[in-house]
């Protein structure tokens, strides 16, 4: 059984250095909120994406600085992850009418590029998708 002991140390750290691959900042890009930034932090047990720079429509949309965008981050596999957007809807005025988040699932389809797509069932493969590249 001793010999053991340093096996199932060593595993335990080699779990607890992985690194969470969503950490960090991300610009999204291809779309009218190009240049947006988010960056993404551990909070406990889940991620939170916190917009560090708000650029095109989400301007429009009134996004801020420091709006928790994308919260309750969770692992469903080594690349996919679920957890919730926020959305923001004007009235046909221009006034803000609607402040949710939604369920979206973030799919890293290589080490800097992160999808993000929202669905109306799960099971669906169709939906809005936002792009998201990696900073260094």
């Amino acid at each position: 059984m001793k010999k053991y002991i340093p096996i199932f140390i060593g595993l335990i750290f080699f779990i607890g250095c992985q690194k969470n691959p969503l950490l960090g900042k991300w610009e999204r890009y291809g779309d009218g909120a190009a240049g947006s930034i988010v960056e993404v932090e551990n909070k406990g047990q889940v991620c939170n994406g916190r917009l560090i720079k708000v650029a095109g429509v989400l301007n429009e949309l009134g996004f801020f600085e420091n709006d928790i965008k994308w919260r309750d981050i969770e692992p469903m596999s080594a690349s996919r992850w679920k957890g919730r957007d926020l959305i923001k809807q004007l009235d046909t005025s221009g006034t803000l009418a609607n402040v949710e988040y939604k369920d979206v699932y973030f799919t890293l389809t290589n080490d800097k590029e992160l999808e993000i797509r929202w669905y109306a069932r799960e099971e669906e493969f169709v939906g809005t998708i936002q792009r998201w590249k990696r900073l260094p």
